[in-house]
């Protein structure tokens, strides 16, 4: 099945540039904290929200479903904040 891409020419939340999508990600604190490799290499403070991102992202080959994972968490709590 093909999914259309949506006419408002955002890219698909996937696509977009996250840290929980960049070559230089691991898995820290599943799905809402990973551990940047190349923050760590240079002494920054290495753990970073998935949903966040910063000037030297680089698209991973691999499939990783952090940001899927992330973003639905964010969404439930929005959702769960509306309703109450």
């Amino acid at each position: 099945m093909v999914r259309a891409q949506m006419i408002t020419g955002e890219k698909p939340e996937s696509k977009r540039r996250f840290c929980g999508n960049c070559f230089h990600h691991n898995v820290y604190e599943y799905p809402d904290l990973i551990l940047c490799k190349l923050h760590y290499q240079s002494g920054k403070d290495s753990i970073v929200p998935t949903l966040g991102f910063c000037e030297h992202w680089r698209p991973t080959s691999e499939e990783c479903f952090c940001v899927r994972e992330a973003s639905k968490k964010r969404d439930k709590t929005v959702n769960d904040k509306k309703s109450s």
